[in-house]
């Protein structure tokens, strides 16, 4: 999760619950972590540009000890992100710290990675919202938004489980932990499998739907049917 969601409530919450998360954490001053960052002297390395350190953080505002990773990641251009000038000579290059805070068992270059699995729920989010209208506000009535938004997860839903009825390609399994499928979106889908142009002849006084797809997309079509009966 992001920053957003850094809040002693949600904290307290995940305490209570069998989850594993983690969560970005502002550099806010009155955490401490500019202070153990401009104090830290041994980074382990994640890659060629990042660099990372694991703390217990004491939070006494919130009554909490929290594990934190802090990492920098160096750049070759002067930022406005970070303070970094005020605690390391500029001859160093610059670097962007962000932190995570996290309850996994994981080490400094793990986490690292698992934090960068979540572009594939942002792409997620994203299609929701663009495809499915899971933003829009259709009413004044908070009762028919809510059913809005739970029609837009369940159409997402189905697509997703859909694709896993025609045999959805198992993806390699990488330390950001993403979708375990390959999965088309919903755009792609429909225009190699849904969106098919079409006409309405009658060769013989009789309505007859006729499609003028490829070959390829004739194929696709007849696979799905095959694997939607198997299914049945």
């Amino acid at each position: 999760m992001d920053g957003a969601f850094f809040d002693p409530k949600i904290l307290r919450f995940l305490d209570g619950e069998p989850l594993g998360y983690a969560i970005k954490v502002p550099l806010w001053k009155w955490l401490g972590l500019r202070e153990r960052i401009a104090s830290q002297r041994r980074w382990t390395r994640v890659d060629a540009t990042v660099s990372g350190f694991a703390v217990t953080l004491p939070i006494p505002q919130w009554q909490r000890l929290q594990r934190v990773v802090v990492y920098r990641k160096r750049v070759f251009h002067e930022t406005q992100r970070n303070f970094q000038l005020d605690l390391f000579s500029p001859d160093n290059g610059h670097y962007e710290y962000s932190a995570v805070a996290t309850n996994l068992d994981l080490g400094v270059a793990a986490l690292w990675h698992f934090m960068a699995g979540r572009g594939g729920h942002e792409k997620t989010l994203g299609e929701l919202k663009q495809h499915l209208a899971f933003d829009a506000i259709p009413s004044r009535d908070r009762q028919t938004n809510d059913l809005w938004q739970q029609l837009s997860i369940l159409t997402h839903n189905l697509v997703r489980s859909f694709q896993l009825c025609l045999g959805a390609p198992v993806r390699p399994r990488t330390r950001k932990r993403t979708f375990l499928f390959r999965f088309l979106s919903l755009q792609t889908l429909r225009f190699t499998l849904l969106d098919q142009p079409v006409r309405i002849v009658r060769p013989a006084g009789r309505a007859e739907l006729r499609f003028a797809v490829s070959p390829i997309t004739q194929r696709r079509i007849e696979e799905a049917e095959r694997h939607i009966r198997r299914a049945a």
